[in-house]
């Protein structure tokens, strides 16, 4: 059966190349996923498993997050650290991130989305995690070092003038050393700027403080036994970890970073193999109604019903086996290219050799031979049922399933859909969303289903304006003719567009959403001045602001990370009057008057989460502790304020850093906006080039800039499954002509020209892509304007359906429906009439 199976496949090598493609995608998006995950992964727990010293002891704090300012501790838990039996030095580092180097020329130096890092040069060279290569130590805040492969990049060498932007402020300072870039941990491999002690507190910080202490043991000490002592010695306030135990948290890490990324990419993989399912199923259900007299021809000469299954199902495992292969293949070279891409470009990531495991040969091989054998299982079973005295006729017919059972299956999940639908639209918010898409992938499945039935009479509908013309009914009741395969076929575009659809209408209302509550949440401040690179920045931007001429005044918004209970939220400070002009509020309970008193302002959906009211008392903990606060305010969905709302003094005193994350300027009356917010570029680019400097709606539509990243990305990999289904669309009129080859010829015979014949299936064509695009814009649309009705309230407030959008991915798809039929069109014109007559 296997040679059998293996011939076969050989012999209509046409019929299963397109099936073979479909895997092939589908399992190199999984394949590529694994294998550059992988191998970036397996490079950066490299630097993990390295460290410099023996013991680490960080800060303990009292919220997961890791974004913002650093814990610290002071000088003092060094001499604590070093009066423990078994210390040898207790070394004081200091790391803090979101630090900018200029390049000669003042821009910013590209950092290709790595972090730079700002550091404290050593004490001893003992557990430094980094080293001098030349120069000498930095001293003073006119001096400082930077790793070489900075140094080289921006083309600064000893002694040049170098300028610096750190989190308190701009320093221009001389380079006197070059170094290695940080050998371990978070900062391995990134860029890196380099100060004496004190400088790197007063720039980095704004204040004394040591972010860890590298502990180098005596010799022979055991590194657990002196852990555990310097637990014990200071307590709950530091967290102590060994050499092994810092690597095996930073490979936990890496860990949740890449599985997340896997994860993403694992959907789009199960995706595009999905919509390949319905390729292959049709493939399969094709082949073998033209084989259906070979097959029972088998059956005759003795072939037991199990024999024809494995024969159809050793074909499938065929075709699995080389689409895997092919999409590892693809995969790894895919991975190869993009670590070869950023080499070329001199990022500066940690690289290992391609990491190619068994557990992503196995899991690539698995997908691509299950989901073929899974999609040719009905086929192979089908034609196991053919009765031998079936080769002695010649109208040979594989029975299908009962209409019936499909349709009552369908209209039952049709059922759960409406009801769940119901649900989520009287639950609202998030999980009224969370409902709506599970009912609307539910819908699908329903409309695929019961597509056979529907089909005849939709197709009808669709091709009456498109006349009566010769090929235009040939074309259309080819359609008709099989209504199962012509809705498999339409089925496969159906969900890619349904998703299409669904994405354009939801981004399409985010976006309207976002633009609209942003203006509706800015009030009398002409200008804003974010940055462009970390979240915050020196607070002396808005000193110098506020000297620019026709500047009447500069609000500052502060933020921070926080957690109350095992909820992780913003903690942001806001200057005086800020809630009384420069930002439009409206409050469902309470007032700002309480933020003076050092109370908390909460907006309705955390209030609401958290289950607080105005009186109430929350635990708020931060990077420098805890703090109980009492509610003085409820805010109605403000997208400006979307954390806890503390006054400047009250963040201050809860330990919130000086650096600034957002300025509102006034500009005075009779002054231009432009004019004003030319003076502030002026004021502060030369030491702050990526600050953001715009009016209104320019910040407004800055906001939109997250939503179209995710869409052009998210609108690519669907557009791959867009891809696949159209590659269906020509192996269903691709085998169509192999199997109407005399019908073909019969027409040819009786005057239909080649461009007749090939006017007609490009109308089976259009007429299949109609279809499926037709209905999955319905789905598409319908439940994206649902889940807007059901997230009104929790940040999408309006909505917006881009029919021009609509209506163009319809036509794009129609288009490509015609292109479609290209090929098989030209296949069929160029059939030899007598031969095509003759055939069987």
């Amino acid at each position: 059966m296997f040679k059998l199976g293996l011939r076969s496949v050989l012999a209509h090598r046409l019929r299963f190349t397109l099936c073979t493609i479909a895997v092939t995608l589908g399992v190199a998006f999984a394949g590529g996923a694994m294998v550059f995950t992988d191998t970036l992964s397996t490079a950066l727990k490299k630097n993990f498993a390295v460290s410099t010293a023996d013991i680490t002891v960080t800060p303990s704090s009292p919220i997961t997050s890791t974004s913002g300012t650093p814990p610290t501790f002071q000088i003092d838990v060094a001499n604590q650290i070093s009066a423990v039996p078994g210390v040898a030095a207790a070394i004081p580092q200091l790391l803090v991130g979101d630090l900018q180097v200029l390049d000669p020329n003042g821009k910013q130096l590209d950092d290709y989305g790595l972090t730079t890092f700002g550091a404290a040069w050593p004490r001893t060279s003992q557990a430094a995690p980094f080293l001098a290569v030349t120069g000498t130590a930095p001293l003073g805040d006119r001096q400082l070092a930077l790793d070489q492969g900075t140094a080289t990049l921006a083309g600064y060498s000893i002694g040049d003038q170098v300028r610096v932007v750190t989190p308190t402020q701009a320093v221009t300072a001389t380079l006197t050393a070059i170094t290695s870039s940080p050998a371990s941990g978070v900062a391995a491999g990134a860029p890196l700027v380099t100060f004496d002690g004190a400088t790197a507190q007063r720039l980095l910080l704004g204040k004394a403080g040591w972010t860890s202490m590298a502990v180098v043991v005596t010799p022979g000490s055991d590194p657990s036994v002196v852990s555990k002592a310097i637990s014990s010695a200071l307590g709950d306030a530091v967290k102590v970890r060994t050499a092994k135990e810092v690597a095996a948290d930073g490979k936990h890490d890496l860990d949740t970073t890449f599985g997340g990324f896997s994860i993403v990419m694992a959907l789009f993989a199960g995706l595009a193999l999905f919509v390949g399912t319905f390729l292959i199923v049709n493939t399969f259900s094709m082949v073998v109604a033209q084989r259906s007299k070979e097959l029972a021809m088998l059956r005759a000469i003795g072939a037991s019903r199990a024999q024809v299954t494995r024969t159809i199902l050793t074909e499938s495992v065929i075709i699995g086996f080389l689409g895997a292969s092919l999409g590892l293949l693809i995969g790894i070279l895919s991975a190869v290219g993009i670590r070869f891409g950023y080499q070329t470009l001199h990022l500066r990531i940690p690289t290992a050799s391609l990491q190619v495991s068994p557990a992503t040969i196995i899991v690539c091989y698995l997908l691509g031979i299950g989901v073929t054998v899974g999609a040719a299982a009905p086929a192979a079973i089908r034609a196991s049922k053919l009765p031998p005295i079936a080769a002695m006729r010649d109208d040979v017919q594989i029975p299908e399933r009962p209409a019936l059972k499909r349709a009552a299956t369908g209209g039952f999940m049709l059922l759960m859909s409406l009801i769940l639908a119901g649900i989520g639209l009287s639950s609202a918010g998030l999980v009224g969303a969370v409902l709506l898409a599970l009912a609307a992938g539910i819908a699908t499945l329903a409309v695929v289903m019961v597509g056979p039935l529907i089909s005849r009479y939709v197709v009808r509908g669709l091709m009456y304006p498109f006349g009566r013309r010769t090929p235009v009914t040939l074309g259309r009741r080819n359609a008709e003719r099989n209504p199962r395969r012509t809705s498999a076929t339409a089925s496969a575009l159906m969900i890619s567009v349904s998703l299409i659809c669904g994405l354009l209408v939801i981004s399409a209302t985010a976006k309207a959403s976002i633009h609209r509550t942003v203006l509706d949440a800015l009030g009398t401040s002409g200008i804003l001045i974010t940055n462009d690179g970390s979240q915050n920045f020196s607070s002396q931007v808005a000193d110098r602001t506020a000297k620019v001429d026709g500047v009447t005044g500069v609000h500052r918004i502060r933020q921070q990370a926080g957690q109350i209970g095992a909820n992780s939220i913003p903690v942001m400070g806001v200057g005086d009057g800020t809630l009384a002009g420069p930002i439009v509020t409206k409050f469902d309970s309470g007032s700002a008057a309480g933020l003076a008193a050092g109370n908390a302002v909460l907006p309705r959906n955390l209030a609401k989460t958290l289950g607080l009211t105005v009186g109430k008392s929350l635990e708020l903990k931060t990077t420098a502790g805890t703090t109980r606060l009492t509610v003085g305010g409820i805010l109605a969905p403000n997208r400006q304020l979307n954390g806890v709302v503390l006054s400047l003094a009250t963040y201050e005193r809860i330990g919130g850093p000086s650096s600034d994350s957002l300025l509102y300027v006034d500009v005075a009356q009779g002054k231009q906006v432009a004019e004003v917010r030319a003076g502030i570029l002026g004021e502060l680019a030369k030491d702050y080039p990526s600050l953001e400097v715009r009016d209104q709606q320019a910040y407004a539509a800055s906001a939109l800039t997250p939503v179209n990243g995710i869409l052009a990305v998210v609108g690519f990999l669907l557009a791959m499954a867009i891809l696949i289904a159209l590659l269906g669309i020509v192996n269903t009129l691709a085998l169509g002509v192999i199997e109407r080859t005399r019908e073909i010829g019969l027409l040819r015979s009786i005057g239909m020209d080649r461009r007749q014949l090939r006017r007609m299936l490009q109308v089976e064509s259009i007429a299949i892509t109609l279809l499926g695009a037709l209905l999955g814009m319905l789905i598409g649309v319908g439940f994206a304007v649902a889940i807007q009705a059901a997230m009104a309230d929790d940040g999408l407030p309006v909505r917006d359906v881009p029919v021009l959008q609509l209506v163009v991915a319809v036509l794009v798809a129609v288009g490509f429906g015609v292109l479609a039929a290209v090929w098989p069109a030209r296949r069929a014109a160029r059939l030899d009439v007598l031969r095509a007559i003759a055939s069987e």
